[in-house]
C-alpha cells in the first residue's frame, strides 16, 4: 500500500511538473524556465542526486537506473521528462546539453521497454497521456 501511495504521490508530482513547463515556456516564455523545472522533479523519481544523474552518458544514466531498481511506470514518465526538457534546452540554444538529455531520454525508454517519439513531447499529445495514465 505505502509502495502504491508513493508511486501515485510521484505521478502526480511528475504530472503536474510536466503541465505547469508547459505554462512556464509559452506564457511566461521562458524555456529555460521550464527545463529547470522539469530537472527539479527527478531527484524524487528516481531516488539518485539528479546533478550527478543527468551528467551522465545516455547508456550509463539508463544501467544506473536500471541498477537501482527504479520503478517502470515512473521512468515513462522520466523519459518524457528528458526528452521534453531536450526540447525546451534547443528553444533556449543549449544545444550540447539539449543533445544529451535527447540521447537519455531514449536510452532510458528503450532500456526499460518504454515507446517514445520525438512527437510524444508536443503538448495535446503529452496531455493525452497525462490524462490516460491518471484517470
Amino acid at each position: 500500500m505505502f509502495t502504491q501511495d508513493y508511486l501515485m504521490r510521484m505521478i502526480l508530482e511528475l504530472a503536474g511538473a510536466i503541465r505547469k513547463s508547459f505554462l512556464t515556456a509559452k506564457e511566461d516564455n521562458d524555456p529555460e524556465g521550464a527545463a529547470q523545472l522539469l530537472e527539479a522533479t527527478l531527484d524524487g523519481a528516481t531516488e539518485m542526486d539528479s546533478s550527478l544523474l543527468l551528467s551522465l552518458e545516455p547508456d550509463s544514466m539508463a544501467a544506473m537506473l536500471q541498477i537501482s531498481g527504479s520503478d517502470p511506470q515512473l521512468m515513462t514518465y522520466v523519459s518524457r521528462i528528458l526528452l521534453l526538457e531536450s526540447h525546451y534546452l534547443k528553444m533556449a540554444q543549449r544545444h550540447s546539453e539539449a543533445e544529451l538529455r535527447h540521447g537519455q531520454a531514449f536510452a532510458v525508454a528503450k532500456a526499460f521497454g518504454i515507446p517514445l517519439s520525438e512527437g510524444d513531447v508536443e503538448e495535446p499529445k503529452m496531455n493525452c497521456f497525462l490524462d490516460s495514465q491518471i484517470n
